[in-house]
């Protein structure tokens, strides 16, 4: 079978992945306070501009899945170019409404091309390890039956942690008092934020210092590392805040192959809810096939 891969856009898939002919891209919007819709982007220097244009903001703006009219435009190239299979990756269904749009406009072209989905259960380095995963598999020729087993288990082995780069823009959001942000502020405290296995948003700890960050990881990964041995990656994202994000992945581990970590950058989209200067720390398993 021809078979095609549509991805989100926060995934912020790398040239080597979104320049494939069979991959392709839905994008969600931000939406800023005037009403000025901007798509969603994966180029370094508008996701730059974006964060700091964020830090001045009072009123955050809002972020939108992709229309079905967008979805339809691509299934409807899809099908022109002939294939028959597409595999859908996107972001947890509990933090977007992508993956239902995808569903729904998928059943209009049943008769045309076989759909199946994969919720990340996550976003970013969890959905470009999915790509990468489905492209091996269908590389390697398996079928449908088993690739889409395999990589619905990925999804739930991966492990997402975010800390969140500015309590001010939790207050913003409306997820944080302005009190419950001076005090965080004040102790220099930061969530540590977790996606669970249902792709829900929990805040797991509050940590004050860096180095309690660090050892908070380091026991993370060991444990993770213990689990899944080599299969096990390691992938970070976020905003304006590369540095410090390496530098916690360093500390993972003393054999940490950092030449192999994967890095890339928030999208404003998911930027917009977690601030500047915030990090994504992805934990990511390979399928067993």
């Amino acid at each position: 079978m021809k078979t095609a891969i549509i991805v989100d856009s926060t995934a912020t898939l790398p040239e080597d992945l979104s320049n494939l002919e069979n991959v392709f891209q839905v994008k969600l919007s931000v939406i800023f306070p005037d009403g000025e819709v901007c798509e969603d982007s994966s180029d370094p220097q508008v996701i730059s501009d974006y964060y700091n244009q964020l830090e001045t903001m009072t009123v955050l703006p809002t972020t939108s899945q992709p229309t079905n009219g967008q979805i339809y435009d691509v299934y409807e190239e899809i099908v022109k170019a002939g294939y028959d299979q597409v595999y859908g990756v996107v972001i947890s269904g509990q933090l977007s409404g992508t993956k239902s749009s995808l569903e729904a406009v998928s059943r209009e072209f049943t008769d045309q091309v076989t759909t199946h989905i994969i919720d990340a259960k996550s976003t970013s380095g969890v959905s470009q390890h999915l790509v990468h995963e489905c492209l091996r598999l269908l590389e390697a020729g398996h079928k449908a039956e088993k690739i889409v087993p395999a990589l619905n288990k990925v999804a739930n082995e991966a492990e997402t942690y975010i800390m969140v780069g500015s309590l001010d823009n939790l207050v913003k959001g409306g997820r944080l008092s302005a009190a419950g942000a001076f005090f965080g502020n004040l102790l220099k405290i930061t969530p540590l934020i977790k996606i669970d296995q249902t792709g829900s948003l929990e805040v797991i700890d509050k940590i004050r210092t860096d180095r309690k960050m660090k050892e908070r990881f380091k026991g993370i990964y060991e444990a993770a590392y213990a689990k899944y041995g080599d299969r096990l990656h390691v992938s970070v994202a976020h905003s304006n805040a590369s540095e410090r994000a390496l530098e916690l992945v360093a500390h993972m581990s003393d054999d940490m192959d950092m030449s192999q970590v994967t890095v890339s950058a928030l999208t404003p989209v998911v930027g917009t809810h977690v601030g500047n200067g915030s990090i994504g720390i992805f934990l990511v398993v390979d399928a067993e096939l």
